[in-house]
């Protein structure tokens, strides 16, 4: 182990050459600051224009800039009024000639020191830990350091120069700060104060056709395996062909037992038929209509396979999903872990809010809560993933929160349940078999726009419409889920 000699020695000697002569040149510029000086107000603004230009440089050279501007400009805001007040306690009188005499002062080789510093440790600490470049906290650490010594050297040129001959500079050092607070304070305003809507019950999205008829002897018992984190992952079994295997996806504030219909008609096809309920559903996962993260059911699908043992190569794999369960399907087909399964079917799939397909509020189904979802996707953008717990979507059911059933979603849960905003993009890609059907009565959605849409983004995809049957009739009615069985031997 290296001893603290050795490890200073070492970050010395692997320093740029010319960060020494940078050095030199600050501390000689402070020091001339020690003692009083007359000089025009231009050679004053060296030092603060350097720590400005040192700052924004840092900012380009970090891997997520965007947030490291937020974090500057936050800073600055803080440090601009800080320097103002600053520089105003130094005693200076403007000459005839414009110039400034100035009384000496520590400021300047403070603030000098304080440049070469940040840029300094920064560099040492990215060099040591290049990992650490990625990471959030050490991106805004870095984009704020910067700001705020950029907005001292900026307020306190402000407060010995032309503050003494003009009212206004005062006022606006304090702008930015003032400006950003206004910022934070509506922001955090949506976020607190936007939540989802009450709906009515749409029973078109509520009432299994049949369900109360069904012989609970028929409908499995819960198993559960575990998740990477430990957290229960529960789902149903329908034995079937031992190298045939459908993972049968709920939608919507469903669970598992809502996919029982389909689960034996792709059983009588002759799949093994695994009915799963999605983290935050049906007792898989810690909370109800909550993830830990956006990725976390995505990365819970990888898990579930693991733990069943369903990566055997000679097992023809297929993912199967209804409504909000069928856009998880197309999410799957077309991102990372798409090579995970051999086939993908989605019935009546959600594809986006603003696809042709949907309907508004999805046929009253979903309230969602925009401002808020688009306040947490900005902060998101900007590696920030806070208050993503907070609800933004409520379905329009009277169930209260149960195994069975998961009223309401959190946005992490919402988002890691579809494709993004680029899901034009992400369902061009999909180059696995893939097939769509879709009742020709759906309430929620536009049956009649699905064809169009996959025949202008990816003729690859499969479009089947199922004459009368609507929403929920293509999970519970028998000649629907016949005809989704019948599609999946087809696309195998």
């Amino acid at each position: 182990m290296q001893s603290p000699f050795e490890t200073i020695f070492q970050i010395v000697t692997h320093t740029p050459l010319w960060v020494w002569p940078l050095m030199a040149l600050v501390v000689w510029l402070g020091v001339l600051g020690l003692r009083q000086r007359t000089l025009p107000l231009w050679r004053l603004a060296i030092l603060p224009v350097v720590g400005l230009l040192f700052s924004v440089a840092g900012i380009g050279q970090l891997p997520r800039p965007a947030l490291a501007s937020v974090t500057w400009l936050a800073a600055l805001a803080v440090g601009l009024p800080l320097g103002l007040w600053l520089g105003r306690r130094r005693a200076v009188r403007r000459l005839d000639d414009g110039r400034l005499e100035l009384a000496g002062g520590w400021f300047m080789l403070a603030f000098g020191l304080s440049i070469f510093a940040v840029r300094y440790a920064l560099g040492v600490v990215f060099g040591m830990a290049p990992a650490l470049r990625a990471e959030p906290a050490w991106i805004a650490l870095a984009g704020g350091g910067g700001g705020l010594v950029a907005g001292i050297g900026l307020g306190w040129l402000g407060g010995v120069g032309a503050v003494r001959s003009s009212r206004w500079m005062p006022r606006l050092a304090w702008a930015p700060a003032v400006l950003v607070l206004l910022v934070v304070a509506s922001f955090a305003g949506v976020i607190a104060l936007s939540t989802p809507g009450e709906l009515p019950r749409l029973a078109a999205g509520d009432s299994l056709p049949g369900s109360d008829k069904w012989n609970p002897a028929e409908i499995p018992a819960v198993r559960r395996v575990a998740a990477r984190d430990g957290a229960p992952l529960t789902y149903r079994l329908y034995p079937g062909s031992v190298d045939r295997v459908v993972v049968l996806v709920h939608g919507s504030s469903g669970a598992s037992i809502s996919m029982h219909k389909s689960a034996q008609a792709l059983q009588a096809a002759g799949a093994t038929v695994y009915a799963i309920s999605l983290r935050g559903h049906g007792g898989s996962g810690t909370v109800n209509g909550d993830t830990s993260y956006r990725s976390q059911l995505d990365d819970d699908l990888m898990d579930f396979i693991k733990a069943t043992g369903l990566t055997d190569p000679k097992i023809k794999r297929t993912l199967i999903g209804f409504s909000s369960g069928g856009g998880f399907v197309l999410r799957t087909a077309s991102g990372p872990n798409r090579h995970a399964f051999d086939a993908y079917l989605a019935i009546s799939p959600y594809i986006a809010q603003d696809s042709p397909t949907n309907r508004p509020a999805s046929g009253g189904w979903a309230s969602v809560a925009v401002p808020r979802v688009v306040a947490l996707s900005i902060l998101d953008g900007l590696g920030l993933p806070l208050f993503q717990n907070l609800e933004v979507v409520r379905f329009a059911t009277a169930a209260r929160p149960s195994e069975n059933r998961t009223p309401v979603y959190s946005f992490r849960l919402a988002v890691g349940l579809q494709l993004s905003r680029e899901w034009r993009a992400e369902l061009a890609r999909i180059d696995r078999p893939t097939a769509i059907v879709v009742g020709a009565q759906d309430e929620l959605f536009r049956a009649e726009q699905y064809r169009p849409l996959f025949g202008t983004l990816n003729k690859h995809v499969v479009v089947e419409i199922v004459p009368e049957f609507g929403h929920l009739d293509m999970i519970a009615q028998e000649q629907a889920v016949a005809a989704v069985a019948l599609l999946w031997r087809r696309l195998l």
